[in-house]
């Protein structure tokens, strides 16, 4: 049984996210709750393995409640929603804190994907794929591409105008990067990097 938590405003939203986890093939158990408070509960009750969180959550902070999370529930995995696409530099900050990034517009398609990615025992992408001698020529053109430039230290956002593209598009390729290469961090990217070398375009 995998537990997510979901933290947003306003209701509709709430519910329309548990609607689409209730379709996913694994066993999940939601929790929705609408405060920082209430979610700083809801966590130190039982561990979740993910947390959905608005990047509007009246109240407080949100780094701040990423940092918590980060510090006191680190098993636990964040995936970000915000109203719109921004382009602040702090908004920066939170696209790389959070395991995930979406907006509130995003299809339901997409965020089926990407819960699906973030939260354990929904699609296992290692049973799906075949052993790879170089874990990096499992990944797409377009994933080598981001992996590439998140190699470089460049951050979403440089990356996604870089590319033309969406931020939330980017950070769903950054989290299939980490999901096949079974990582969790830049720093491990870079360890595969080196091991294996910068893989070129086909």
């Amino acid at each position: 049984m995998n537990y997510i938590l979901i933290a947003h405003e306003p209701s509709i939203m709430r519910c329309g996210l548990s609607q689409i986890i209730s379709m996913l093939p694994a066993p999940v158990t939601v929790m929705m709750v609408e405060t920082p408070a209430e979610m700083a509960s809801a966590l130190e009750q039982q561990p979740f393995d993910l947390l959905i969180l608005s990047r509007h959550l009246p109240g407080n902070d949100t780094l701040s409640m990423m940092k918590m999370v980060r510090e006191k529930h680190r098993a636990t995995k964040i995936l970000l929603f915000s109203s719109r696409e921004e382009k602040t530099r702090i908004v920066d900050v939170l696209f790389e804190t959070a395991d995930g990034y979406l907006s509130n517009n995003s299809s339901e398609e997409d965020i089926s994907l990407t819960i699906s990615i973030l939260v354990p025992g929904h699609q296992r992408l290692s049973s799906l794929r075949p052993a790879f001698t170089n874990p990096l020529e499992q990944l797409s053109s377009r994933e080598i591409e981001v992996m590439n430039l998140l190699a470089q230290g460049l951050p979403l956002l440089k990356i996604a105008a870089h590319m033309e593209l969406q931020v939330t598009t980017v950070s769903t390729y950054k989290t299939r990067i980490f999901k096949k290469l079974e990582i969790n961090s830049i720093v491990e990217l870079l360890d595969k990097v080196r091991t294996y070398g910068i893989r070129k375009l086909a």
